[in-house]
């Protein structure tokens, strides 16, 4: 595994190449709001990447990511877990949004913290959005990525180099 903070350095440069409007940024303070709202710290490779850069919505390997771009953003929005949102029943059950799948559905692209992992790498899943509206349920649709670290390397190894 390559470090952390080179893979994610990589892997703004494949955003860059691919149009991504991705800048390098000192995102300390704001990382530090949007992790005091959550019961569990982030994964460390995705801290990585948030105190470092900010970034437009953007989809890669099946996710269309957040954008992560001024103090109100729905990273830390969503971490407030506003009242009738998905948020108000993932956040206390240990899943932290993060996107969407980028067939553009409504489910919810979370990290699981409630896995045991090493580093807080937590796994990405899909959550059903409608079983939340309509039942008050969480329920996994389906794993889509063992840790966001494999999601880049996944990412990184289908980059051809072109944009």
């Amino acid at each position: 595994m390559r470090d952390i903070i080179q893979l994610v350095d990589l892997f703004a440069d494949l955003l860059r190449r691919r149009g991504v409007a991705i800048q390098r940024v000192n995102n300390a303070s704001r990382l530090k709001t949007f992790e005091e709202r959550l019961s569990k710290r982030l994964p460390l490779s995705f801290t990585s990447w948030l105190s470092r850069y900010s970034f437009e919505s953007f989809d890669i390997e099946g996710i269309s990511f957040f954008a992560w771009n001024s103090e109100e953003n729905l990273y830390v929005a969503e971490a407030s877990a506003p009242k009738n949102s998905l948020a108000e029943l993932l956040l206390p059950c240990g899943f932290v949004q993060i996107g969407r799948p980028d067939t553009g559905d409504f489910d919810a692209v979370c990290f699981d913290s409630n896995a045991s992992v090493r580093n807080r790498e937590y796994p990405l899943v899909r959550i059903d959005h409608e079983e939340i509206l309509c039942n008050q349920k969480v329920r996994i649709l389906g794993a889509l990525w063992p840790s966001f670290i494999k999601m880049m390397e996944s990412a990184l190894s289908r980059d051809d180099g072109v944009k």
